[in-house]
């Protein structure tokens, strides 16, 4: 049974869900929504089906769909819009928007998915890609970055292709190739690194009283690192070829802190809470620098180029803007995106790989 406000006495028609829930409707509120009611209102009142003295719309949605949809349309003083929490109404009540022109329900179907991608990206990409929403899609396997290269199975796998598993699994895999070069070519920190913080990196040489372990993997401008910052970079890389997001950084700085707590190092332990968060911060937003130049080739014909340190001109934007020094000595990561996963500068593209906005 349909609950307030769809049983008013001044309802003027009768809109019937596809399992027999009876809607009353003001009609007004409907033609106000959208005009794609007209006919329908219209082609009502000259049928045959009536109840009472009301003309019966037979639609093709359930009750919960149809209470949705229904509730957007009516004044915020009648009926709130819906909150959209089941992730299985997406999906209905996106193709119900679009059949009835509803552009501001759409709108906030894509908002509804975009608030669950942090906790539920595989789902959210699944979703996406059934609905044929491009930008939520990319934005999605951005987030899927976070979890581990084979995720956890959902339901909502079965909305989509074994192919475009693949792809996202492809892209995934990518993005953590892409990010193994930041062990490798070190000038982002030696250049780009050393202009953005005061202190340099000095602070994770050996110096002074300092009597720390130094590491042997890694070499700045021909000095080696102390060991427990190595140690962080190593586990950081490795963490990295799983689940290739700045976000992956950024867990690892409390355990170095401790660490080098622990070690009992006056001068290591001086401002390392600073030091650690800030440098995790830089190292974060390089990785999604360097992600950010992965596609999403849903076709995989394109042919694989992991991102190197080469700095593209929306790179050298971003890091301009960000006060870095854009002409480093080496070359540095390239760029279209910051720290976080933001809405996308490029969108899937079901019918040929992705498509990128100007």
């Amino acid at each position: 049974m349909a609950t307030p406000p769809f049983l008013h006495a001044k309802a003027d028609i009768i809109f019937r869900s596809s399992d027999g829930v009876d809607f009353h409707v003001i009609t007004l509120f409907l033609k106000l929504a959208s005009s794609s009611f007209d006919s329908i209102i219209e082609q009502a009142a000259q049928s045959n089906q009536v109840e009472g003295d009301l003309p019966i719309v037979l639609v093709e949605e359930n009750h919960r769909v149809l209470d949705t949809w229904l509730r957007f349309c009516y004044p915020s003083t009648l009926a709130e819009d819906p909150p959209l929490h089941e992730i299985e109404d997406i999906i209905p009540v996106l193709e119900a928007a679009r059949k009835y022109s509803l552009k501001p329900l759409e709108h906030k179907v894509r908002q509804a998915l975009k608030s669950r991608m942090e906790k539920e990206p595989l789902t959210c990409f699944a979703v996406a890609m059934r609905a044929q929403l491009n930008v939520e899609a990319t934005l999605a396997a951005e987030y899927t970055l976070r979890q581990s290269l084979i995720p956890a199975s959902v339901p909502e796998i079965d909305l989509i292709t074994a192919k475009e598993l693949l792809a996202l699994l492809t892209y995934h895999q990518r993005c953590g190739i892409s990010v193994q070069s930041l062990g490798v070519d070190l000038s982002w920190i030696t250049s780009s690194y050393m202009s953005l913080n005061a202190a340099g990196y000095q602070w994770i040489i050996q110096s002074g009283s300092c009597n720390c372990e130094s590491g042997s993997r890694f070499l700045l401008n021909g000095q080696r690192p102390l060991k427990w910052w190595s140690d962080y970079m190593e586990k950081s890389l490795v963490s990295l070829r799983d689940k290739p997001s700045g976000h992956t950084v950024l867990a690892g700085v409390g355990d170095t802190v401790r660490g080098v707590r622990a070690i009992g190092c006056s001068q290591c332990c001086s401002n390392i809470l600073v030091n650690m968060t800030g440098f995790a911060e830089f190292f974060s937003t390089m990785v999604d620098i360097l992600t950010a130049e992965v596609d999403l080739d849903m076709d995989l014909l394109k042919p694989f180029v992991p991102a190197r340190v080469a700095l593209s001109t929306k790179a050298r934007n971003f890091m301009g803007a960000s006060g870095l020094d854009v002409n480093p000595s080496g070359a540095g990561p390239a760029s279209k995106a910051t720290r976080a996963p933001a809405p996308s500068k490029k969108t899937a593209n079901p019918k040929g790989g992705t498509k990128k906005k100007s």
